[in-house]
């Protein structure tokens, strides 16, 4: 399969000091990679203010926030904070834009379709915003009368979607530039997911060239046995909202394994909840290894999948630095990408 010219995206989390988000913002770009997203996660540094940093230290890189969910924060803030980030990166900004996570934390609602429906409206309703429209938007989730309107300067934002869900990739077709896959390294999910995404652009034909990325977690070192054990316990606190792609992809585990390692973890007892994960979650759902052993995984998937852009998402590697993790991926990963 020919591939176009693959972009090379880097996710941070929320948890940095801003000196050293201000280093590796202007280190990432250094180092020629496309796009920075932060992550908007529950109970770490929100990712707008940091955003405003990158975007003041930085000149030619792509950044944007992933994900923002209507819940959190509501969709005519998600537009007037995404259109402050563009005065101070302009053409270079993007929103990504999800279902959010962790609402059993705050006892919220979290069924799929509650979620999955929130989400289409949040779309919805930014675009409604960004579109400087003034008619009265009406939705289950999300309201606006015709008073709620823009009173700043509006622009064209490309809009992603974060999911591994056949349907919110539907939905990302029908209204979103690019959808970003995250976690999902099984093949033929990842073309049901490029299909589902492609079907709902294609019945809409709202956006042009529309764009597929995947990536997620993703550990790379010489030593294989501390890269395991790195991104086992990053995937713990993750794993138990996962399930459905294990279950797309046919792996098995046992419900009862998956809810003690949620309780462990939760609790902060990661060594323990480890011993429930197994090497056909990790595989699936990351990508983990060598230099050598992660890029031959991305040219297997790469030969079966058409992909724009492959992002990758914290923790990186087994050093010290997040600047020497990503030049390690820089130099000895993405040169042997076909």
């Amino acid at each position: 399969m020919t591939q176009n010219k693959i972009k090379f995206y880097v996710a941070l989390q929320g948890n940095y000091s801003p000196p050293t988000y201000i280093n590796l913002a202007k280190s990432i770009e250094q180092l020629g990679y496309d796009r920075i997203y932060v992550y908007d996660d529950l109970f770490y540094y929100p990712s707008i203010p940091i955003l405003t940093l990158i975007a003041e230290h930085t000149s030619s890189i792509e950044l944007g926030p992933c994900l923002l969910n209507g819940f959190y924060r509501h969709p005519a803030l998600i537009t007037t904070s995404i259109l402050a980030i563009h005065e101070m990166a302009p053409g270079r900004t993007v929103l990504g834009l999800g279902r959010g996570a962790f609402y059993d934390f705050l006892g919220m609602d979290s069924r799929e379709e509650n979620t999955r429906m929130a989400f289409e409206e949040n779309v919805k309703l930014v675009k409604h915003f960004l579109d400087l429209k003034k008619e009265k938007f009406s939705g289950k989730y999300f309201n606006a009368n015709e008073n709620a309107f823009l009173r700043i300067k509006s622009a064209n934002i490309p809009l992603i979607t974060g999911t591994w869900n056949e349907d919110m990739a539907y939905i990302a077709g029908q209204y979103c530039n690019e959808i970003q896959i995250a976690d999902v390294w099984d093949i033929d999910y990842l073309n049901r997911l490029q299909n589902s995404f492609l079907i709902g652009n294609c019945e809409n034909k709202l956006i042009q060239d529309p764009k597929f990325s995947i990536g997620g977690i993703c550990c790379v070192s010489e030593d294989e046995e501390k890269c395991r054990k790195k991104v086992t316990e990053t995937t713990i606190v993750y794993l138990p909202y996962l399930t459905r792609i294990l279950d797309r992809c046919g792996v098995k585990y046992k419900e009862t394994d998956i809810q003690k390692m949620s309780e462990l973890s939760k609790a902060g007892k990661i060594e323990e909840a480890a011993k429930y994960v197994t090497d056909e979650m990790i595989n699936t759902l990351t990508i983990w290894g060598t230099p050598r052993q992660v890029a031959d995984k991305i040219n297997k998937t790469l030969e079966k999948v058409k992909v724009d852009s492959i992002m990758f998402s914290v923790p990186f590697g087994v050093e010290d630095s997040v600047e020497q993790n990503l030049k390690l991926i820089r130099e000895k990963v993405i040169p042997y990408i076909c």
